[in-house]
């Protein structure tokens, strides 16, 4: 607890890309902080820390961002700006506008995570579910050793291709709960 006359201790940033320039001190640890949170989130699902800091100072922003303020506040290279932009436009993480007296793209967070999810699904996990499958009989055609360790690799690996089909069958369920649940 903060005694008198102290500030209360802000959330550590662990990620270190959020740059201070001309904003406000308390919205630059506001930044910080949510560009660390979206990091941790896109950990979990091997998404980029440049792409989810890209979603974090955006989604951290009232206002929507230019390309040149995305650059400005965070300390990742342009081309990475780039890349990422690219990224959350084709799963729909950030929409464009556009003031009618500017010619600059400006991006706003797309706040339903519904679709935003839905897309993942689409858009990554089927795809690497598919070649997954291709991958996985490769394996199995080219499994080494003799007898007892041949057998042994071949359980391992219908134990994966037990695992992967699971998957690539909860896919369209997990698909029509996201459906079932827009409205």
């Amino acid at each position: 607890m903060a005694s008198k006359g102290t500030q209360p201790a802000k959330p550590a940033a662990t990620s270190g890309l959020v740059l201070p320039g001309n904003r406000a001190p308390a919205q630059v640890a506001f930044e910080a902080s949510m560009v660390d949170f979206f990091i941790s989130a896109a950990d979990l699902l091997g998404v980029p820390k440049s792409v989810a800091a890209i979603y974090g100072i955006v989604f951290a922003s009232p206002a929507p961002l230019s390309f040149a303020e995305i650059e400005a506040r965070l300390d990742i290279s342009k081309g990475s700006v780039s890349q990422g932009l690219r990224i959350l436009r084709e799963v729909g993480a950030l929409k464009e506008v556009s003031k009618d007296d500017d010619r600059a793209e400006l991006f706003t967070p797309d706040l339903e995570m519904r679709k935003l999810v839905q897309r993942f699904l689409e858009n990554r996990l089927q795809k690497q579910l598919v070649a997954g499958s291709s991958r996985l009989d490769a394996l199995v055609k080219a499994i080494p050793g003799k007898n007892g360790e041949a057998a042994e690799l071949r359980r391992r690996l219908q134990s994966l291709q037990d695992w992967h089909a699971k998957a690539r069958k909860l896919l369209p369920l997990a698909k029509t709960f996201l459906k079932l649940t827009s409205g």
